[in-house]
């Protein structure tokens, strides 16, 4: 008996280990048990932008705010302005495509998405830092 309990552990243990390996983002995390819609829910606060060249730029809070709904609506507030639109993964939710007003989409890479940290990457390997409110 106490050598299958051994065992057992130790497959749990190598379970755990290749699980947390397998993360979607490359900025994390390795493993959570939120579901991507559940972490990405909510409103977030644009906190800064690094870009590739080392250069940072801090933004004030509440300048910057996106707010994602579970209905797939989200709306984004810019110094005063704000719009509203749609929101969906890519098919392997590795980005954020989205609508503005019916005609404008754009495509945001994510880089990391967790219950308080989200990050896009854009092709230039510039990072946009947002922090859950």
């Amino acid at each position: 008996m106490k050598k299958l309990m051994n065992r057992v552990l130790v497959a749990l243990v190598g379970m755990v280990f290749v699980l947390a390996s397998c993360g979607k983002y490359d900025g994390g995390p390795g493993l959570t048990v939120l579901t991507k819609k559940a972490r990405l829910t909510g409103t977030w606060d644009a906190t800064s932008i690094e870009y590739a060249n080392g250069n940072v730029i801090t933004i004030d809070p509440n300048t910057v705010t996106l707010t994602f709904e579970k209905d797939g609506t989200y709306t984004t507030n810019y110094i005063g302005f704000a719009a509203n639109g749609t929101w969906e993964f890519n098919a392997d939710k590795t980005a954020i495509t989205s609508t503005i007003n019916g005609s404008s989409n754009t495509t945001d890479p994510i880089y990391r998405l967790t219950n308080k940290d989200l990050w896009f990457k854009d092709a230039d390997g510039d990072i946009a830092k947002y922090t859950k409110k």
